[in-house]
């Protein structure tokens, strides 16, 4: 029976059509989070000592000056392990050359002088958010140590990131 076929066929598509658009919304929403959660989840990372993490919360501009050390770095490994080695931080030539944003944060956070050097964000308090008119930046207000600062989060293909933090 032909029609019986087509009607299946048609009711599939909209159910695939369905499918994929909830796919879509809940990835959508539940990348974005908010600038709030974005922000707890970098204090978490940091925290935690997970470079990946730290990285994952930060724009894409914010991590071109990171990514051009790093590019630095891995012109000559050689050179570079023994300058890595003055800041407490041991890598191979091999790693040196492989080496990501996200493992130099996590070397710098869990090495016992590269963390001495890194700020205490263990007691970042996090305040109101303001976000703009156009929707596509935020201020997050954090108190850390009774000092409040301001974190400078962009909508960033979807997601929150932070693009400037307290010098």
């Amino acid at each position: 029976m032909p029609g019986n076929a087509m009607e299946r066929d048609q009711h599939m598509k909209k159910y695939a059509i369905a499918l994929a658009a909830i796919f879509v919304l809940a990835v959508a929403c539940g990348s974005a989070g908010t600038p709030e959660q974005v922000v707890q989840k970098f204090l978490d990372a940091w925290n935690n000592g997970d470079g990946d993490g730290v990285v994952s919360c930060m724009s894409s501009e914010s991590l071109i000056e990171l990514d051009g050390f790093i590019e630095i770095l891995r012109v000559a490994p050689d050179e570079s392990v023994a300058q890595l080695a003055m800041m407490g931080l041991e890598f191979t030539p091999e790693e040196v050359a492989d080496l990501t944003a996200g493992q130099f944060f996590t070397a710098m956070l869990t090495s016992e002088a590269g963390s001495a050097e890194m700020p205490d964000l263990s007691n970042v308090v996090i305040g109101e958010t303001t976000i703009s008119e156009d929707g596509q930046s935020a201020i997050v207000n954090i108190t850390a140590d009774g000092e409040e600062e301001e974190l400078e989060l962009l909508l960033e293909d979807g997601s929150w990131k932070i693009s400037k933090t307290p010098e």
